[in-house]
């Protein structure tokens, strides 16, 4: 029985025909095999993948495509895959990086970490979509639609990619979006509304900052957070003990140049990080929080019995703050890529600043969500320097904090119709998806008259 489906590739040829799973060994498993994988069961019960008409595939993992020889060797899978319109979906975000010829890609990491130089921004290119259009051409296959996960990245790829009709579809964000909306209403109709979520009054702190995973960004913004006295009396996760100088080596900048560019900012991160070192682990809704070393990057997987996650969505620690500090995982990177960190702000009724790629802000607002640039600078959405972003973020937050807990309250209190519409608009993510994908393909019929 197939329990995890990570790295693998699903194959739904439609018909009478029913899904198949080419796990990262290469091994076949029929959906009888798959009742114990419970994440793609609900996926593809609960999503739009329910009514897709097309065959189609989906890829969960990162890097290279593995095993698309395997789904050629049935003769009438093949037979689909090259006559019928086909469409292929990521269930992770894209791994872009970039192109070096003294190093192979399948090496690079799965985030890409560059400050988004104009020398950088031309050589980037994608290990899965370098797998698909090789497949593409090799096959002679017409007529595959793939999903972009990265917003936008489309525009760029497209020229590098001819082989590929590209569209858009962030995978696992409509289906969160779907099934928030499903369970909301399925709550509605049973349980009495819950008011606690939207009442300033229960605001006793002013940020929300969880830090899950290692990422460079997240110690650069939880680094600041300790340079500026804030670890106390807010919610606050960290659990890695990394020194200055291996978090200066980490960073997708050289220090030098970090230093000319912020200098103030930079001796503040110095400073803060020591004390966080100090502090570590600062967690909450987690059992046995224990601290880690410079070579762990997942604080439940690299600490065997401690970092027990209570919830992906601690939904109290959310009520008891003013605003969230999103830590997106694509932050250096160009494109906006949104997880369910972004929609359990929105979920919970947070106002938030995002730790996010340039353009996130923008990319929420094209998806129907409103912001909060009434109530302090949103300009960061617009630097695309990664550090530069940051470095605005940083000081967006210190303006936050210069307000006393009384007018935070008072400031949320006014927030409320704009909590509200965000809330509600979890439920349109799947038709923005739709409404842009109808718009692109009007696009590449009239590149083709």
């Amino acid at each position: 029985m197939l329990t995890n489906w990570f790295s693998s590739l699903v194959f739904c040829a439609r018909g009478k025909v029913l899904p198949e799973v080419i796990d990262e060994n290469g091994d076949r498993h029929n959906f009888l095999e798959l009742k114990n994988c419970e994440i793609l069961q609900n996926l593809l019960s609960e999503s739009f993948l329910k009514t897709e008409r097309r065959p189609f595939l989906i890829f969960n993992g990162t890097h290279y495509v593995k095993h698309l020889e395997k789904i050629m060797l049935k003769e009438n899978y093949k037979k689909v895959i090259t006559n019928e319109e086909v469409a292929f979906y990521f269930f992770e975000p894209l791994t872009h990086y970039i192109l070096r010829e003294d190093r192979d890609p399948e090496n690079a990491p799965h985030i890409l970490k560059i400050d988004n130089k104009p020398e950088e921004l031309e050589k980037i290119r994608c290990l899965e979509l370098d797998s698909l259009e090789a497949w593409v051409k090799k096959y002679n296959i017409k007529n595959l639609k793939v999903y972009c996960t990265d917003y936008k990245c489309w525009e760029y790829y497209q020229k590098l990619y001819p082989s590929l009709t590209l569209l858009s579809m962030d995978l696992f964000v409509s289906w969160w979006a779907q099934r928030y909306a499903k369970l909301d209403r399925l709550n509605s109709y049973h349980l009495p509304k819950k008011i606690h979520d939207i009442q300033p009054d229960l605001i006793t702190k002013k940020f929300w900052s969880g830090a899950w995973r290692y990422d460079a960004s997240r110690h650069f913004i939880t680094a600041f957070l300790a340079g500026k006295n804030l670890l106390d009396n807010n919610n606050v996760s960290f659990y890695f003990k990394v020194s200055n100088n291996e978090m200066k080596a980490r960073f997708w900048i050289r220090w030098k140049e970090m230093m000319i560019k912020h200098p103030d900012l930079s001796n503040t991160l110095l400073e803060g990080n020591t004390i966080l070192q100090d502090r570590v682990p600062l967690s909450f809704s987690v059992l046995n929080p224990i601290a880690l070393d410079r070579d762990a990057s997942d604080p439940e997987s690299d600490a065997v019995g401690a970092n027990i996650r209570l919830s992906q969505d601690p939904v109290e620690s959310y009520y008891e703050t003013f605003c969230a500090i999103v830590q997106e995982s694509r932050v250096t990177q160009p494109w906006p890529n949104i997880s369910e960190k972004t929609l359990n702000a929105i979920k919970n009724y947070r106002p938030f600043v995002l730790c996010a790629a340039p353009g996130t802000l923008q990319m929420l607002k094209d998806m129907g969500f409103k912001t909060f640039d009434a109530y302090w600078s949103e300009d960061y959405d617009n630097i695309t320097s990664n550090v530069d972003r940051l470095a605005r973020v940083c000081e967006v937050i210190d303006y936050i904090n210069s307000f006393d807990l009384d007018e935070l309250q008072k400031m949320y209190k006014h927030m409320i119709p704009i909590l509200k519409h965000n809330n509600e608009n979890l439920y349109n993510v799947p038709k923005f998806y739709n409404e842009l994908n109808d718009q692109l393909m009007k696009n590449f019929v009239r590149k083709d008259d």
